[in-house]
């Protein structure tokens, strides 16, 4: 797992913890506007490891987008925190479910495929439709094996509690279908932002770090 502090405003009193997606790094937010708090962005779930501490902080935000939402719900899970704001992006915690996430056998054949270049360039224009997207900078050996690392984990383990007040859902997502993600979150009674064009991929409609705390907000 890795954890990068990738903005520090200076202040340290406010902070958005954000768990980044499967196969992700920072690539993503590389030409984003440094915003006025702190941001922590975790990535790469091929093991699974403690937080830092956070108590010193003033202000808490949380987001997570699609399989790291179920992690981010792991690893709070028992912790103190208080989350001003608290974000799923295009996730549930039952990623691996053919009712309230990906069909099983479509998680399985991604994984066995990720080595196909053919593979990958399908997955992500899946991922991103038409929206410009910034590919990670990441081999495709360490993201197949964090993705069969996920499988292995979530498969075995129980569903942790849910930390998250509002999702946010892409209507045209292919990778975790948007009629999945509403009942799941129907069932943990979330409230529920729906962009009916958006794809997986949320930042094309969500532009900047504010933004992503502006979406929790009720």
């Amino acid at each position: 797992m890795k954890i990068e502090l990738l903005h520090r405003a200076g202040n340290g009193t406010r902070l958005l913890l954000f768990f980044n997606g499967w196969s992700m790094d920072g690539t993503l937010f590389k030409d984003w506007k440094k915003p006025d708090f702190d941001i922590m962005a975790v990535c790469d779930y091929t093991t699974l490891e403690p937080l830092p501490e956070l108590s010193h902080y003033k202000e808490l935000h949380l987001a997570a987008w699609s399989l790291g939402v179920r992690v981010a719900a792991e690893l709070l899970e028992g912790l103190p925190y208080h989350f001003i704001t608290a974000t799923a992006f295009n996730g549930t915690l039952r990623p691996i479910d053919a009712e309230f996430g990906i069909d099983p056998a479509v998680f399985s054949g991604t994984a066995a495929n990720w080595g196909d270049e053919r593979a990958r360039a399908r997955f992500y224009r899946r991922l991103a439709g038409s929206t410009e997207f910034r590919l990670p900078e990441r081999t495709p050996e360490s993201q197949q094996a964090e993705l069969i690392s996920l499988q292995k984990h979530i498969e075995s383990a129980k569903v942790p509690c849910n930390p998250f007040r509002r999702a946010w859902i892409g209507g045209r997502d292919r990778i975790i279908p948007a009629a999945a993600q509403r009942k799941f979150w129907a069932e943990e009674s979330v409230s529920v932002r729906e962009e009916a064009d958006a794809p997986h991929y949320p930042f094309g409609a969500v532009h900047s770090f504010e933004e992503i705390i502006d979406v929790g907000r009720d």
